[in-house]
């Protein structure tokens, strides 16, 4: 492993002007507040507790106003108000993310979009407002109550949408091709043939892009003439995930009886290293290129001050590492690994790969896609493949 340096801090977001700015241009087009369900779900922890317009008016307007996702579906709709929810599974989205991914579709009058992920509409309406005259917007989504509160809400609001219920990650080939598509759920790693199959060349596509190890950036993908298309990534977000995307939410966790016979070393790793490994501006993003099918997992202070643990797994191989990180001791940390992969000695791998080629930022990458079906990431030109998806 490397030598680490000094620590560094992670990315912000929009400064409270711009954010400001950009929510009164967003609701100049289409008032948030209007495409909202009247339940909200507002996180408490590790839980999500329901928060009702009218119960609540005062609290419901101000996280409805507020630059942040709104959680507007939790438990894949299993949860009714009045309970506390588990894991969100739909939402509107933050405002000046909404704003950055639209500008960077740049999507213009008399153009035909398909968005992916209707959820409440929102971003359908402001899609709208920028393909007039003569322009179409196509939204999919897959969960058909959510669907129908999101037809009801453009039609109260004069928006005219076609809003079909569906799996997005098929797209919807009846009205393709497309000049634009923008998704509002993340893919991981393979960008849908569906979705490339259905951009006319010369059409761009903006999604949500992660990997097992990381959630997520923006990809912004343009399609040439030959069937190609080639994109770059930028921005530090999250989205939830396509559901055929999603990982399993426990990830996976081996018996006490398989971690007694995990193999036991010791790592020059240290808290510096951790900084650069886990950090969004530094390393995260080019490690994730890197690893295949590694999901992360970290505990921090689960023993105390300054005493964390990190975990790995590939579930599929059934493969396991754990890192018992005390920085206030100056000992080596330790690292269990189960499993035919040793993760934490790819990881180290990686990082040390990402060190070798100057510590590359997030934008000396790239994604490559040809017509015929395959996809890699990229470091600075197509030519210098990093890992084949």
């Amino acid at each position: 492993m490397r030598p680490a340096v000094a620590n560094t801090t992670r990315t912000t977001g929009m400064s409270g002007a711009d954010a400001a700015s950009t929510w009164a241009a967003l609701n100049a087009v289409a008032r948030r507040e209007a495409f909202i369900p009247d339940v909200i779900w507002i996180r408490d922890g590790d839980i999500f507790r329901s928060l009702s317009k009218q119960d609540d008016p005062d609290g419901w307007r101000a996280a409805v106003a507020a630059d942040e996702p709104v959680v507007t579906q939790v438990d894949l709709g299993a949860t009714p108000s009045g309970r506390t929810g588990t894991f969100p599974s739909s939402s509107c989205s933050q405002p000046s993310i909404v704003a950055e991914m639209l500008d960077a579709l740049d999507v213009g009058s008399g153009q035909k979009v398909l968005e992916i992920g209707t959820g409440t509409g929102w971003n359908a309406a402001l899609l709208v407002a920028r393909v007039r005259p003569g322009g179409h917007v196509i939204s999919v989504e897959i969960d058909a109550r959510i669907a129908q509160q999101a037809r009801d809400a453009l039609a109260a609001t004069g928006c005219h949408v076609l809003v079909v219920t569906a799996d997005g990650e098929e797209g919807w080939p009846e009205q393709a091709p497309y000049d634009r598509i923008i998704a509002t759920a993340a893919v991981r790693d393979r960008i849908p043939a569906a979705w490339l199959d259905q951009l006319r060349p010369g059409g761009r596509l903006v999604t949500p892009w992660g990997t097992d190890w990381s959630n997520g950036v923006m990809l912004r993908l343009d399609k040439d003439v030959d069937g190609s298309s080639l994109g770059r990534f930028s921005g530090d977000l999250a989205f939830m995930r396509l559901r055929r995307h999603r990982r399993d939410l426990s990830g996976f966790q081996p018996t006490a009886k398989q971690i007694g016979t995990a193999d036991r070393s010791t790592t020059e790793c240290r808290g510096a290293d951790l900084n650069r490994i886990l950090n969004p501006a530094k390393g995260q993003f080019a490690i994730g290129a890197r690893l295949r099918h590694c999901t992360l997992l970290v505990e921090w202070d689960k023993f105390g001050e300054r005493h964390h643990v990190i975990e790995l797994d590939d579930g599929e191989t059934g493969s396991w590492a754990r890192l018992d990180a005390d920085l206030t001791n100056p000992a080596p940390f330790t690292v269990d690994q189960l499993g035919p992969r040793q993760l934490w000695n790819e990881l180290e791998t990686a990082y040390d790969w990402w060190h070798d080629h100057g510590e590359p930022a997030m934008d000396r990458f790239g994604l490559r896609a040809t017509d015929d079906g395959q996809q890699w990431l990229f470091l600075d030109t197509p030519d210098d493949i990093v890992r084949t998806l």
